[in-house]
């Protein structure tokens, strides 16, 4: 599939989306459609440890296109947009969103969702769905974990703006850097990640997702599982454990 409104590539370990509609990045279907067709071959891809989403044009996402969601358009574009979600909850790498000038509406629901976030000073967040008569579905869902219910509400029914530092202080944001320096930011910290192993990358997610939506002992018997049986049992942490050993770099099987 050819590509209008987003940017796409991958290389080993490493694959990105950057959003590319002039006006404000706004996801309308085609858009939509694109971004699932993206995500869609990237979710069986056991070596993918890092997913970086960005905006060009100088913002990350202003939400949805408001003419795709009248009555006689929503029905067509609601679907794509669940099932980026739902996609993008099968990518077993790390998801993270380089967010420069505005996240509003799907924008920010898409950085709720996240599993980090890396924003410039100037970048802002917030809901403005309910100003509209709406509200927004996704961070209905997501954002009361992340925030806690009081300021969850208070971030959706508002429909205030909200700065990266604000956003930051409520764990929305997980970094804040300089505008000049979100690029190299963004791009170092995905390299990094990277250029480790994808077993110890994908399965330390996995365990930490078991944890946050388990009680202690379950989560602590989840990740105990995850580690002896799905980790020990991989080529990777043994080839590290070696290397340190004898003073080398490891070779990663990505196994």
């Amino acid at each position: 599939m050819s590509y209008q409104y987003i940017q796409f590539s991958r290389d080993e370990g490493r694959a990105n989306i950057t959003f590319n509609r002039p006006g404000g990045n706004f996801f309308n279907t085609q858009m939509l459609e694109e971004i699932v067709d993206a995500l869609d071959g990237l979710r069986d891809d056991e070596s993918l440890k890092v997913l970086v989403l960005t905006g060009a044009n100088g913002t990350f996402c202003q939400g949805i296109e408001p003419k795709a969601l009248q009555a006689d358009q929503v029905g067509l574009l609601m679907p794509h947009y669940t099932k980026m979600y739902d996609l993008l909850n099968e990518i077993k790498g790390l998801v993270i969103a380089g967010v420069e000038g505005d996240a509003l509406g799907a924008g920010c629901e898409l950085v709720c969702f996240c599993d980090v976030v890396i924003a410039s000073h100037n970048s802002r967040f917030g809901f403005p769905e309910v100003s509209m008569g709406l509200f927004p579905p996704i961070a209905t869902a997501v954002l009361p974990k992340l925030l806690g219910r009081s300021r969850a509400l208070d971030w959706i029914i508002s429909s205030e703006m909200f700065s990266a530092e604000r956003a930051h202080q409520v764990h929305l944001v997980t970094r804040v850097k300089l505008d000049d320096k979100l690029a190299e930011a963004v791009d170092n910290y995905a390299n990094r990640v990277a250029s480790f192993s994808a077993p110890a990358v994908t399965l330390a997610k996995q365990a930490v997702d078991g944890a946050l939506y388990s009680s202690a002992m379950d989560a602590l018997h989840h990740t105990e599982s995850t580690y002896m049986l799905d980790l020990m049992n991989s080529i990777d942490p043994h080839e590290g454990i070696k290397a340190v050993i004898e003073g080398r770099d490891p070779v990663w099987r990505n196994k």
